[in-house]
């Protein structure tokens, strides 16, 4: 089923007015090189020059990303095949860019915006891949792939921000196909939230994945594009995976790699990867022109043209543009110029999941507890004692008579708030366990309040989850803002202007 083509000028004034996505240039504040990641570590296989543009572009990026209109940055190569390091940029007229770092040549790209994807087409089952699904809370995404377990238990892979709302839902919440958008009801669930990795929207978050999965069964959802428009199935081998650790062996061969995709929105596109290891700010809330809330990820894929993906493809697998259609990444955000995605087998591993290729086997008995959620505050006065919630729920098949142990950390003051045994849970149960905060001496700021429990289960994906507090000095205030004023002042020559924002 095609796209309906004339809603996408709608969709756009929608997001604007909504306020979902837009970017921000929130950055690291420290000087300091970048730490790198053990798959980053593992990567630097390549020629020595690719090594060499990797470790100049972590060291530079927090300077870099400090300079107003730089959006990310990026290892690609010139159309010499030099390494270079590349600076996405919002505008060509960005001052202060040096012209090589260490050594290093660089490149600019004007990206313009770099946006969440998030937007909405018709019901089916078993759904393919490539079509409309959402939680109830947002417009819609895209089925990704239909992934399995070890237990034989199939999900839907796609964003965070497309199946649990970013952070704003809990483990259980109904996944509808198609997506709210595209008009899905509570009478078109697909699937059940099962797990998701948590976005850190701090300052200095290093996130590498906006992804989750949803319960489902093979009636459901099936394992392959359509095969009018689509390619079919993707591959259930991994891109550049000789060794079958679930790991790329060497991510500077994804460089210049012909891709495609089939998502809600364009269907199927063919691009080329043209940056790896790209560390970039995503904006996940917009009021007019301004980002309200944005967060950073780290070891990120660069895909062009720009015609590659748009809203509504958010959750898309990526493939190789070949018979073999070897999963590389997941879309998740974008501009008119850019395509951003996740590294797939960092996504993969983080749910221990595979890529269906069908015929999956039946469930077995599973045992599963998760952290549904944290519920704190949202801004405490410091000094004073609050309560902090943490749900626990069994999400498993099977009952857990196990006691197991529940604990809570302020993980930005490295306090522990206490620990709560949890004697059993039938299946679908929820335990909601009251922690005392006392913020007495802790520091200002963003506080996260990370819970985890400690049975051995067959998910340890949802075994963890956290929630932002902010300390400040004097307190809540009554949660009134009012945009007093909004004035528009174009330049003399009408091609550029500024706006004036009045906000008490």
């Amino acid at each position: 089923m095609r796209v309906l083509r004339s809603l996408r000028g709608s969709v756009v004034l929608a997001v604007l007015v909504a306020g979902t996505t837009l970017w921000s240039g929130c950055s690291d504040p420290d000087d300091g090189p970048f730490s790198p990641t053990p798959s980053q570590q593992a990567a630097r296989t390549g020629p020595p020059d690719i090594a060499a543009a990797i470790a100049a572009q972590e060291r530079h990026t927090p300077a870099l990303m400090r300079i107003p209109g730089v959006v990310g940055t990026a290892v690609g190569l010139n159309p010499a095949g030099q390494a270079v390091v590349r600076v996405l940029l919002t505008r060509p007229d960005i001052p202060g860019l040096p012209d090589a770092v260490d050594g290093i040549p660089v490149t600019r790209t004007v990206t313009g915006m770099l946006v969440a994807f998030s937007n909405p087409t018709t019901k089916a089952r078993p759904a393919p891949l490539g079509y409309s699904v959402g939680h109830p809370d947002i417009t819609a995404g895209t089925i990704g792939a239909r992934v399995r377990n070890g237990s034989g238990q199939v999900f839907i892979l796609s964003n965070n921000h497309v199946l649990a709302n970013s952070i704003g839902a809990t483990v259980g919440d109904p996944i509808l196909q198609p997506g709210p958008f595209d008009g899905g009801t509570a009478a078109d669930q697909v699937a059940t939230l099962f797990a998701f990795r948590a976005i850190d929207f701090a300052t200095n978050g290093r996130n590498t994945m906006d992804a989750a999965i949803a319960l489902t069964t093979t009636a459901e959802v099936d394992f392959s594009t359509p095969t009018d428009d689509g390619y079919g199935p993707p591959g259930t081998t991994i891109f550049n995976d000789g060794n079958s650790d679930g790991l790329f062996d060497n991510v500077a061969a994804l460089l210049n790699t012909p891709v495609q995709k089939f998502g809600r929105t364009t269907l199927r596109t063919e691009g080329t990867i043209t940056g790896i290891n790209a560390s970039v700010s995503i904006c996940y809330e917009v009021l007019i022109i301004f980002c309200l809330k944005s967060a950073n990820f780290v070891d990120q894929l660069l895909i062009e043209p720009g015609g590659f993906s748009d809203g509504g493809d958010s959750g898309s697998l990526i493939v190789t543009d070949d018979l073999n259609r070897n999963p590389v990444a997941l879309l998740f955000a974008g501009s008119t110029t850019q395509t951003i995605a996740n590294r797939i087998d960092l996504v993969l591993q983080h749910f221990n999941v595979t890529i269906d290729g069908g015929n999956a086997p039946p469930p077995t008995p599973v045992t599963d507890a998760a952290i549904n959620s944290v519920s704190a505050p949202a801004e405490v006065a410091a000094g004073a004692t609050v309560s902090v919630t943490v749900a626990v729920r069994n999400v498993g098949t099977e009952p857990i008579s196990t006691p197991f142990d529940v604990s809570l950390q302020d993980a930005t003051d490295a306090v522990s708030l206490g620990t709560q045994t949890v004697a059993s849970l039938a299946p679908g149960a929820v335990t909601n366990l009251s922690f005392s905060w006392n913020t007495t001496g802790a520091s200002l700021g963003d506080h996260t309040l990370a819970a985890s429990h400690t049975l051995t289960d067959d998910n340890g994906a949802n075994n963890q989850a956290s929630t932002i507090s902010v300390v400040s000095a004097t307190g809540p205030g009554d949660g009134t803002m009012h945009v007093g004023d909004l004035d528009g002042i174009p330049s003399d020559d009408g091609t550029t202007w500024s706006a004036v924002v009045e906000v008490t």
